[in-house]
């Protein structure tokens, strides 16, 4: 069975559906890039699978039971866009321990749990410091350690990392990557580039998925991405550029593979 499958479900704040008959399934260990532009309903699904917003209509279920039983929501993390927004503790390793604690786990599991979550970011040796005084990218590992200490089988990165210049989301990107290997992982964005990393991509616009399926073959698609208001990715803008000019690189997704097909191209 899916970790996570949505059915069929619709919402609105009053004026309107801001999401409209939308239905998807998820496996355990998928890496998914939910995508849209501002209003496309991302932010307000990402809501309504955490349970952050009543489910009215339709119906999403984690491992087997509904979004609106308590132990549903006690299976996902978040990450938030503003790591200091999410800090409860002016020490981090109290911060850390806070999401065991609130599920219930006992002193010994609490302790063991804060301490293999901080050493795989790297920050066990910060542990006795302020959350607020780690830097940009110490921060975002310390929210990735909250997530890994209750070891949820579902995580939601929503715009998480977006406040990081290129490389320092890179590198938070991959430790996520390697950290959450088990876990089914939503990665809520507008930026086509942030979608990258991920094996699917579900396009929103106007709160309907307009499309589903593997990252290249949506994130290629420059037309489709246009159509929902996202730009497309960089390395598939430049090779539109270069069509115009006359020069054919064939189809590119990344950097990488935009620079090895100019060289290919002298």
């Amino acid at each position: 069975m899916p970790s996570l499958i949505v059915d069929n479900i619709s919402f609105s704040y009053g004026n309107g559906d801001v999401i409209s008959s939308l239905s998807f399934s998820a496996e355990g260990n998928e890496k998914i890039a939910i995508l849209g532009s501002n209003g496309s309903g991302k932010s307000t699904l990402m809501k309504l699978i955490k349970g952050l917003l009543p489910l009215k209509r339709g119906e999403i279920l984690i491992n087997g039971k509904s979004i609106r039983e308590k132990e549903s929501k006690q299976s996902i993390g978040i990450v938030f866009q503003d790591p200091d927004s999410q800090f409860v503790s002016p020490v981090l390793e109290e911060d850390i321990a806070f999401g065991p604690e609130n599920y219930g786990m006992n002193e010994e599991a609490i302790d063991e749990a804060v301490e293999k979550s901080l050493k795989a970011v790297g920050l066990w040796e910060r542990r006795k410091s302020s959350p607020y005084s780690l830097s940009g990218g110490e921060k975002e590992r310390a929210q990735l350690a909250g997530i890994l200490s209750f070891s949820p089988s579902v995580v939601i990165l929503d715009e998480a990392f977006s406040m990081l210049d290129r490389k320092g989301q890179d590198d938070v990107v991959s430790l996520a990557s390697s950290s959450l290997e088990s876990a089914l992982v939503i990665t809520i964005t507008h930026s086509a580039e942030e979608a990258l990393s991920s094996d699917r991509v579900i396009l929103l616009s106007e709160g309907k998925l307009i499309a589903d399926g593997e990252t290249r073959s949506i994130l290629t698609d420059s037309r489709l991405l246009e159509s929902a208001k996202v730009k497309p990715p960089f390395a598939c803008r430049m090779r539109s550029l270069l069509l115009s000019r006359g020069l054919d690189t064939g189809p590119v997704l990344t950097e990488t593979e935009l620079q090895e097909a100019l060289c290919h191209l002298r």
